[in-house]
C-alpha cells in the first residue's frame, strides 16, 4: 500500500474525532448554559417562595387567637390563613405547608418558647413558623435527566402581644335599668340588685365583656387589667379601682369582670342633730326602709335652688379611669411588669358624661367650678359646664365669678373654670400618647340614650350648635386624644349602643378591629 493510501486513512480518522469533540463540547455548552440557566430558575423561584412563605407567616401570627368553642390555640385558622397566602403569592407547585408554634414545637423547635414561661412570661412572645416546599420544573438541565428540584423555605412571623385595659362604668346609672325602666327608680336599690348580681344593664354588660375577653385574649401570652369607674364595697367611696392589674390568669380576668359591683355608697343618715351637717358625697335614700332613690344629702338639705358645694356625689370619674389605665400599662408600679414591645389596647364603656374629678390638694373633692352648683341655672350635671366644645386648662388664669342667687350677698370671687371634662380629656391625652411608636389605641362605648343628650343652659333650654356631651367626649378620648403629644397614634373608634343588647356586635367590631392590628 502507499503512503497516499495511509495519509488518506488518517485524515478520515482526525474526521470522526472531532466531531465526537463537538459532539461533547456541545453536551458540555448546554449542561453549562443549562446550569447557569436553571440555576437563576431555582435562584428567582426560591426568592419567590421565601417571599411568600414571610407572608404566609405574618398572615398565620394574625390568626394567632384562642378557638371560640375549646380556648385552645386556633391551629387550623393560622393554617388555613398560611395556606391562603401561599397559594395566592406561590400559585404553583406548594406543598408540605407546616405551621409550628411553641405550642406544639418546643421539643423540636425551641426559638419559638420562652426558656421560663411560668417563672417570666412577660417574655412569652406568640412566634409562628410557617415551612413549604415547591416543586420547581428544569429547562436544560433535563437533557442530563434532571427534571425538577424541590426547594424548601421557612420564616417566623410574630404577632403583638395584647395588654388589654377595661374599663367598665359601675356608676349609679348601671342600675337604672333592673326594674325595666330606663331611667332611676325605686326598684334600682343598688343594695339588692348588687346582692342577686342582676343590676341591670351591669349585668348584660359584663356578659358581653366576659365572651369579648374569652374570644379574643389568648391567656397565657396575652394580658387583661380591670378598672371600674366607682369603688365595689358596699359604703365604698367613688373614686375609681384598679380591680385587677395587668394579669395572664384567665380564672381570675373573668372573675373580676363577673362580680363587679354598682357603685353602693352609704345610707343617708337623715337623723341629724340641729346644726349638724351631712356626710359629703352620695347617700342612698331610704323611706321606712323603702329605697327611693341616690341622694346628694350635703346639697339637698337646702333644696336645689341653694347655693351648696355638691362637688363630692357626681360619681362618673372618666379622667380617673383613664389614668387608672395608664397607671396599670405602666406595669401598677412594677416597670418590670411593663411590656413595651405589646399592643396596647384601653376598652372605655360609659353611660354618661363626665362630671367629677380625681381630688387634689387644693380641690379636695375634685375640679368642680362653683358657675356649675346651681341646678336652676343649668340642666346639665354637676362640676360640668353646658358648652362641651370648650376646653379649659388647669393653668388658666382665674375669672370673677358672681353668684346669681338671691339669697348670695357676697361679693364676687375668682374661680377657676377647668372642670370634669377638661380632666376627662387631660386624661386621655396622657394615656393615648403614653407609648412611642403608634401610641395605646383606645377604644369607647356609649350606652345609653343619655350618651346623646343634648347640653341644656338656663331655664333647661338646649344650647344651640353644641354637641352632645357625653358622645362628644368619648369621641374625642378615642378619636383624637394625644394628637398634640404624639402625631403618630393609631386611635381606635367611638360606638354608641342605644341599648345592652346591641352591645355585643360592638365588641365583635373591636375584636376583628383589634385582631388586625396584631401582627404590628
Amino acid at each position: 500500500m502507499s503512503m497516499n493510501y495511509y495519509r488518506k486513512l488518517l485524515k478520515r480518522s482526525e474526521r470522526g474525532q472531532a466531531i465526537v469533540l463537538i459532539i461533547f463540547a456541545f453536551v458540555g455548552l448546554v449542561a453549562m448554559v443549562g446550569l447557569v440557566t436553571d440555576t437563576g430558575l431555582v435562584l428567582i423561584e426560591y426568592g419567590k417562595l421565601k417571599r411568600s412563605v414571610d407572608a404566609a407567616a405574618i398572615a398565620a401570627a394574625q390568626e394567632y387567637r384562642p378557638d371560640p368553642d375549646t380556648g385552645d390555640l386556633n391551629v387550623a385558622m393560622m393554617e388555613n390563613a398560611a395556606g391562603n397566602m401561599l397559594r395566592l403569592n406561590q400559585t404553583e407547585n406548594v406543598s408540605n405547608i407546616t405551621v409550628a408554634t411553641c405550642e406544639d414545637a418546643a421539643d423540636v423547635r425551641p426559638t419559638l418558647c420562652n426558656p421560663d414561661p411560668v417563672g417570666n412570661p412577660v417574655n412569652n412572645r406568640k412566634l409562628v413558623e410557617v415551612t413549604a416546599n415547591a416543586e420547581v420544573p428544569l429547562a436544560f438541565l433535563k437533557v442530563l435527566g434532571i427534571r425538577s428540584v424541590t426547594l424548601n423555605a421557612s420564616a417566623v412571623g410574630e404577632a403583638a402581644t395584647i395588654d388589654l385595659v377595661l374599663v367598665i362604668d359601675t356608676s349609679g346609672s348601671m342600675a337604672y335599668e333592673t326594674d325595666g325602666n330606663l331611667a332611676s327608680s325605686p326598684g334600682d336599690n343598688p343594695e339588692a340588685c348588687n346582692a342577686a348580681d342582676n343590676c341591670e344593664p351591669l349585668r348584660r354588660v359584663k356578659d358581653v365583656a366576659l365572651e369579648f375577653v374569652d374570644s379574643l385574649i389568648y391567656f397565657g401570652y396575652d394580658r387583661v387589667s380591670v378598672i371600674a369607674m366607682t369603688g365595689q364595697t358596699p359604703g365604698a367611696d367613688r373614686d375609681p379601682v384598679e380591680v385587677l392589674p395587668l394579669t395572664f390568669s384567665r380564672d381570675g380576668i373573668l372573675y373580676s369582670i363577673d362580680t363587679l359591683k354598682v357603685f353602693q355608697p352609704h345610707r343617708c343618715d337623715l337623723d341629724l342633730e340641729e346644726g349638724e351637717s351631712p356626710a359629703p358625697g352620695e347617700c342612698l335614700l331610704f323611706i321606712d326602709n323603702n329605697f327611693e332613690r341616690a341622694f346628694c344629702h350635703i346639697y339637698e338639705q337646702y333644696g336645689n335652688d341653694y347655693w351648696a358645694d355638691p362637688s363630692s356625689c357626681p360619681s362618673s370619674n372618666i379622667g380617673g379611669t383613664l389614668k387608672l389605665a395608664q397607671h396599670a400599662l405602666s406595669g401598677s408600679g412594677d416597670e418590670n411588669n411593663q411590656r413595651p414591645e405589646s399592643l396596647w389596647v384601653v376598652v372605655v364603656l360609659a353611660s354618661g358624661p363626665a362630671n367629677s374629678t380625681d381630688a387634689t390638694e387644693a380641690y379636695p373633692f375634685g375640679f368642680c367650678p362653683p358657675n356649675t352648683w346651681l341646678l336652676s341655672q343649668q340642666q346639665d350635671p354637676w362640676c360640668r359646664d353646658p358648652y362641651p366644645s370648650t376646653r379649659h386648662s388647669a393653668d388658666d388664669p382665674l375669672v370673677l365669678y358672681t353668684n346669681p342667687h338671691p339669697d348670695y350677698d357676697q361679693e364676687p370671687f375668682l374661680i377657676s373654670l377647668y372642670d370634669a371634662e377638661d380632666y376627662a380629656r387631660d386624661m386621655a391625652d396622657n394615656l393615648a400618647a403614653m407609648k412611642t411608636g403608634t401610641g395605646v389605641t383606645i377604644y369607647t362605648i356609649g350606652l345609653g340614650n343619655q350618651i346623646q343628650s343634648p347640653p341644656r343652659g338656663n331655664g333647661f333650654q338646649i344650647i344651640p350648635n353644641e354637641p352632645p356631651p357625653a358622645e362628644f367626649l368619648l369621641e374625642y378620648i378615642a378619636e383624637e386624644a394625644g394628637n398634640t403629644l404624639n402625631p403618630n397614634i393609631n386611635h381606635g373608634n367611638y360606638f354608641f349602643a342605644p341599648t345592652s343588647q346591641t352591645l355585643r356586635n360592638i365588641f365583635d367590631i373591636i375584636a376583628r378591629n383589634i385582631a388586625t392590628k396584631i401582627s404590628q
